[in-house]
């Protein structure tokens, strides 16, 4: 649909470029910002393990206060080089478009309905879009920070999985977008309309930099995906299996919206899938309830044989009569 495209300007940087979007910046924090704050958060974990160390009393309060605040450190830095690197692509926006058009020819081989025939059935619905644009650019990252602080404060023995396994997960989902790939809405030919360009809620007014042809994977579904997996794994009641709602619902709102193709979001999954299965081959990280060694093969044979009759009870048994027929 004409005058519904945004307009593609690039930013040099060195070879590559960084997009750079004709659209409101919006206050969140850049990375520069971050990592000047993962790095106050280190020095304030360090100065409480020095005066515990020097003291005598060594309070559990303060050993909490030094843990969380190494790690949230560590998360703030890993933003801020997610927010960076996020933004650079290794490739020209032609390749980005033939990109995009292949995934489609793709899904369309597959049988797959496409994104545009989805996104027909609620396109006039103006409230129902403005609130798939409302829950792409709001809840993509509180959801998935509030979710990591509940672990961090309230399931901390699951923590070193989470935080592992969102950092492989995320990184694998960089590597692969450094390939620029367009998502449905930057592709007229496919027939997807840019709806949050219509409503001024775009994603990519609220993070400063943000690269919009890094279609494949979606980090949306994947961090949805890893809410969900981390919320049934560290949940104690059975309302944690609605959590599998989340990443059905991300996944609604990024096709409808025109984000993503539909196997941007199946590529996320099968990576929360390998990166979980990459953590868990580190003892130190996996969750409660995984087996933290493998047993010694000789262990299990000894396990398995038969127990030996001691000579004292065979003995005792060859004296007893044998009243057999």
């Amino acid at each position: 649909m004409p005058g519904y495209w945004p307009a593609r300007t690039q930013e040099p940087i060195g070879t590559h470029y960084r997009e750079v979007v004709d659209l409101p910046k919006l206050d969140w924090l850049p990375w520069r910002q971050a990592i000047a704050l993962a790095v106050a958060l280190l020095v304030v974990s360090q100065v409480i393990d020095i005066v515990r160390r020097r003291s005598r009393r060594r309070g559990a309060r303060s050993a909490s206060t030094s843990i969380v605040s190494r790690e949230a450190a560590l998360v703030l830095f890993l933003y801020s080089v997610w927010q960076y690197v996020g933004g650079i692509n290794f490739g020209g926006l032609d390749q980005a478009d033939a990109a995009g058009l292949w995934l489609a020819d793709l899904e369309s081989a597959l049988g797959w309905p496409t994104e545009a025939a989805i996104q027909r059935v609620v396109l006039g619905n103006d409230a129902l879009i403005r609130l798939a644009d409302l829950y792409y650019s709001s809840l993509h990252i509180p959801v998935f920070v509030m979710t990591l602080v509940w672990i961090l404060l309230f399931r901390r023995q699951y923590w070193a999985f989470s935080r592992t396994t969102i950092a492989i997960l995320t990184g694998l989902c960089l590597l692969i977008q450094f390939k620029p790939v367009a998502p449905p809405r930057l592709l007229p030919q496919l027939g997807v309309v840019d709806t949050a360009a219509l409503h001024g809620l775009s994603v990519y007014g609220l993070i400063p930099g943000a690269n919009q042809y890094s279609a494949m994977p979606s980090v949306h579904i994947a961090w949805a995906a890893a809410v969900a997996f981390l919320v049934v794994i560290a949940g104690r009641t059975l309302w944690r299996w609605l959590a599998l709602l989340y990443p059905l619902a991300t996944l609604w709102v990024v096709v409808v919206t025109g984000n993503h193709f539909i196997i941007d979001g199946v590529a996320s999954i099968t990576l929360l899938g390998a990166s979980a299965g990459i953590t868990v081959l580190f003892q130190s990280q996996r969750p409660p309830g995984f087996p933290r060694s493998h047993a010694r093969v000789e262990d299990l044979d000894v396990a398995a044989r038969p127990a030996e009759t001691p000579p004292a009870a065979l003995l005792k048994q060859s004296m007893q009569p044998d009243l057999r027929m």
